[in-house]
């Protein structure tokens, strides 16, 4: 069972982790090096790892372990990389924070628009509350008044629609930088 879960998350986002970690460190063997210490610190963790969170976690792992490669070479340069490469490197820092951030940013607006389609699929009064207070931002007085309801019934569907996301997409809410 642990190699066979293993071996999936391995043909799912080995690729996924080598390109986090080209984008700091800029060097594709690096980036391999990474990849690989990457996928036996998961082994050696999986146990830890919730089901469904594989992603979140090889993505923590990855860039934390290229940010770690980077302090290692820029404290010791002759460890491999020649002084274009390193000053490639140290320089493109900042522009692949940025290409992290922006990946962040695009897998979030994603997860919400798959929340949200699943609420309103299956949940459409909590739906309703959920848009009425996180997209509308009103407050839940507001939105009661809104939606007809007392204040409980509210916060009581908000409840619900919380447990509901953390059941459904648990795995997935944890990319926070």
């Amino acid at each position: 069972m642990k190699n066979e879960r293993f071996c999936d998350c391995y043909a799912k986002y080995q690729r996924y982790v080598i390109r986090i970690a080209y984008e700091w460190v800029k060097n594709h063997e690096a980036a391999e090096d990474i990849s690989q210490t990457v996928f036996m610190s998961f082994y050696q963790h999986m146990d830890i790892v919730m089901p469904g969170a594989e992603k979140c976690w090889l993505f923590r792992c990855a860039r934390n372990a290229a940010i770690d490669y980077i302090r290692r070479i820029c404290r010791k340069p002759e460890l491999g990389m020649d002084e274009d490469v390193l000053e490639g490197t140290v320089n493109g820092i900042q522009g692949s924070a940025k290409a992290v951030e922006i990946e962040i940013s695009m897998y979030h607006e994603d997860l919400i628009k798959r929340i949200m389609g699943e609420l309103k699929a299956s949940h459409p009064l909590w739906y309703e509350t959920v848009y009425l207070i996180c997209v509308e931002e009103l407050s839940y007085e507001e939105a009661s008044r809104w939606l007809g309801v007392k204040p409980g019934v509210l916060r009581s569907r908000i409840h619900r629609a919380r447990m509901f996301v953390r059941e459904q997409f648990g795995g997935e809410i944890c990319l926070e930088s």
